[in-house]
């Protein structure tokens, strides 16, 4: 049993209350779910939202690997059938009925670590692998739950974590700088002639330019998350209508994330604004656009 200690104060909710305390955008997709997925998804949800908040939340990261080490260990026990938090009981729940894999999770631990002791990384490849594991292996680990696990459907859920995660990136550029993390490649960086230190939102008025350094990088950021929209979408168009159905919560999710990417475009580069959003009335409009079959 994880020692009090290194307990991280997520460790006794429940995931209804990490899941309702959370506001994101991800729940907008389970409205529309039977209740037993619901569950499921929720568990999944609560998972790695401890995680990255032990992360995110610890003062410091020798704090951040405690906790962080707490889930993992936590991750295990589960599997063991020894589960100590509410979390990790609902998660067993959750694999025994729809099979929810391990190493999906295992491979958002790995993930989620890279912010402890965060660097700039130094290309593509780097960004590439960082996504797959903060986001496409969390929505590869859902397919089950949410009864699609077609290789097509496989291709839908990697694209689209791409993508999303890559709009976060965009969104988030100044306040993961300011936090002293950088997601973008260096060599994005130098080839664009953006300093690092203009994503905190502190470089001359000409690097935010409509037609600037920072308008260019931003541009190749969301179009990044563009090619991995169209992906996500031709795979979707392949699978069989049942699995279109089933994916209708991952549907809504890239719905509104692809206007959150609308909008952060339509900022040309300069972060210096709000963080952006896209409200809770436009996210419901989406969903309805989703299910109704308006929308991919």
């Amino acid at each position: 049993m994880n020692g009090a200690a290194n307990e991280p104060s997520t460790a006794r909710l429940r995931p209804e209350e990490i899941t309702a305390r959370s506001g994101s955008s991800f729940l907008t997709g389970f409205v529309c779910l039977a209740p037993a997925r619901r569950a499921g998804m929720t568990a999944i949800y609560a998972f790695c939202r401890v995680a990255d908040d032990a992360v995110d939340e610890a003062p410091d990261a020798a704090t951040g690997e405690r906790h962080l080490q707490f889930w993992r260990t936590e991750l295990a026990a589960t599997i063991a059938g020894a589960a100590s938090t509410p979390v990790g009981q609902a998660l067993r729940v959750q694999m025994d009925r729809f099979g929810v894999s391990q190493d999906r999770l295992d491979e958002l631990l790995d993930g989620v670590a890279t912010d402890l002791r965060p660097r700039p990384f130094a290309d593509e490849e780097e960004l590439h692998r960082y996504c797959y594991r903060v986001a496409s292996a969390v929505g590869l680990a859902c397919l089950p739950v949410l009864g699609a696990t077609s290789d097509g459907a496989k291709t839908f859920a990697d694209a689209l974590g791409h993508a999303l995660q890559r709009t976060n990136i965009l969104r988030d550029l100044r306040g993961d700088a300011l936090g002293g993390r950088c997601y973008v490649p260096a060599t994005w960086l130098a080839a664009e002639g953006v300093q690092r230190e203009w994503l905190t939102g502190v470089g001359p008025d000409s690097a935010y330019a409509a037609a600037g350094p920072m308008a260019r990088l931003c541009e190749r950021l969301a179009s990044a998350a563009r090619r991995e929209f169209a992906r996500a979408r031709s795979a979707l168009r392949k699978l069989p209508r049942a699995e279109r159905r089933a994916l209708v919560p991952a549907r809504i999710m890239g719905a509104i994330y692809s206007d959150l990417l609308d909008r952060l475009q339509r900022r040309r580069g300069d972060l210096r604004g709000e963080r952006v959003r896209v409200g809770r009335a436009k996210k419901l409009w989406l969903a309805l656009q989703v299910l109704v079959g308006a929308r991919a």
